[in-house]
This record gives structure tokens, C-alpha cells and sequence, in this order.
């Protein structure tokens, strides 16, 4: 049995492949992972891809401010942290799947070059064009390696 080879990562290209009239819940994804993540703009993200009544079920995002909705809540995350010109996280996506309107992002995480990182895998749910329900998973990278079968 052979065995399976690390997946590439998803390119820009890629993520850019959706015309702009494309609402299926993989092209919002696409789009909203694209400009907050790699362009670097997670509130301008989060402002045109987040319903207003949208769901954080990640519980690092949720936080019980009172007075905000959860989009209100994730946005004020963002803008003390993570993400903007000039700083160290980066994210390389290996896996997006979708199924219906949810989808599944694969990817690994660092917050600078000595950190092994995070794999994480966030789950969107995409109603009419718009991001309606958010859940995510992570890991520490191990810094045990096997041959035999990448982590990613």
C-alpha cells in the first residue's frame, strides 16, 4: 500500500476561480477566507460576508458582551487581534469541502515563523449569499513527524 502524499495547499487562483454573481456557499467561503485572512482585512470581511444574525459557535469568537450580536461580538475580536498588514499569522487551506450550504476549511495556522502552528477546521453554514453559522476545531501542531502519514 502506498502512502498518501501531503495535499497541496489551495491557491489563490483558486480561491479567486468564483465570478463575483456566484453565491453558492463554496464561492462566499472562498471570498470571505481570501480577504480576511490573506488580504488581510478580517473586519471588512466579516462586515460584508456575516449575516447580522449570524451564529458563532467557536467559543474564543462567542464572547457574552452585553449588548452585541455575535457579528458585533467576532468583529470587536478582530479588531484587537490577528490578521492585519504587518503581522506575523499566516494560513496556508489544504481541504475546503462542501456539502449543501455548509463547508469545511482545512488549514494550518501559524503566528510567526518558530511556531509549529495549528491545524483547524472551520465550518461555515451560507444562507443567500451570506455567512449564517460558524464552528471551529484546533490542534497544536505536533512536533512528531510520520513518514508515513503528513498531517497535511
Amino acid at each position: 500500500m502506498q502512502n498518501p502524499s501531503p495535499t497541496p495547499p489551495q491557491s489563490e487562483a483558486e480561491r479567486r476561480a468564483h465570478g463575483d454573481d456566484d453565491l453558492s456557499p463554496r464561492a462566499i467561503v472562498d471570498r470571505f477566507n481570501q480577504l480576511a485572512f490573506f488580504d488581510r482585512k478580517p473586519v471588512e470581511a466579516m462586515e460584508r460576508y456575516l449575516a447580522d444574525d449570524f451564529i458563532e459557535r467557536y467559543p474564543d469568537f462567542a464572547q457574552d458582551t452585553p449588548g452585541l450580536t455575535d457579528k458585533q461580538a467576532t468583529i470587536a475580536f478582530f479588531k484587537t487581534r490577528g490578521w492585519r498588514e504587518g503581522e506575523a499569522n499566516a494560513s496556508t487551506i489544504y481541504k475546503l469541502l462542501a456539502d449543501g450550504d455548509e463547508v469545511m476549511v482545512f488549514h494550518h495556522m501559524t503566528r510567526g515563523e518558530d511556531d509549529r502552528g495549528l491545524a483547524f477546521v472551520d465550518i461555515f453554514r451560507v444562507v443567500d449569499g451570506l455567512i449564517v453559522e460558524h464552528w471551529a476545531v484546533g490542534q497544536p501542531v505536533s512536533g512528531k513527524a510520520s513518514a508515513r502519514h503528513p498531517m497535511f
